[in-house]
């Protein structure tokens, strides 16, 4: 690929998160149900015919939003991941900080995206009407792919419970998002973030071998 292709293709998928984000806004205003082509036209300044071009119906349009979303966390969560690689530590180090950088890239994304979170969390079923279930499953297994690759070695020198990635996933991400939801629900007044800590302990604890 050239590099005006680079260029191009970085300028359209920019364009396209844009649109995807002032989307989400109109579905956290209005509702899925509450909200139409024409007001996310109006809202991003494209026409039918260029929506329905790069995503398809409105129902496509929440499947995209959803999917968006999750491939933006699971980016900052390599990204953490990645991080980590470049620092000076030994392999029981790594092992403790790899389930405490996962925690916390979920608190930190949930934190600084709560109405992205919270489409989330209230609408699945709109990957299913949008037909993106194949979608969201094959970018599922490769991101779990990445992180059962990456727990490998500490699983072998016994470092990590040698565990499904179902299990690692549901003490990393379950305690976070269950408080989310009551937090972004008004229901608790703490900040997950003021948690933060206490949560990735938790899973470190709960995950190490």
């Amino acid at each position: 690929m050239s590099n005006q292709q680079v260029k191009q293709h970085s300028k359209t998928a920019a364009k396209k998160r844009d649109i995807l984000k002032k989307a989400l806004g109109c579905f956290s205003t209005h509702g899925v149900a509450g909200t139409t082509i024409e007001m996310i036209c109006q809202e991003t300044g494209t026409s039918v015919g260029s929506l329905y071009h790069h995503f398809g119906n409105k129902e496509a349009i929440a499947s995209a939003v959803y999917i968006e979303g999750l491939n933006d966390f699971g980016s900052l969560a390599v990204r953490y991941l990645t991080e980590l690689e470049a620092k000076q530590l030994s392999l029981e180090e790594k092992a403790e900080q790899a389930i405490k950088v996962m925690v916390y890239a979920n608190v930190d994304w949930i934190s600084e995206n709560q109405d992205w979170a919270r489409f989330i969390f209230q609408h699945r079923q709109v990957v299913r009407e949008g037909k993106g279930a194949g979608v969201l499953k094959d970018n599922l297994s490769t991101f779990y792919k990445k992180l059962i690759d990456y727990k490998r070695p500490m699983v072998d020198a016994g470092l990590l419970k040698d565990w499904p990635i179902e299990m690692f996933s549901a003490f990393i991400s379950g305690p976070v998002h269950d408080y989310a939801r009551h937090y972004l629900a008004g229901r608790y007044s703490d900040l997950l973030s003021d948690y933060r800590e206490e949560l990735a302990e938790g899973a470190w604890r709960a995950l190490k071998g």
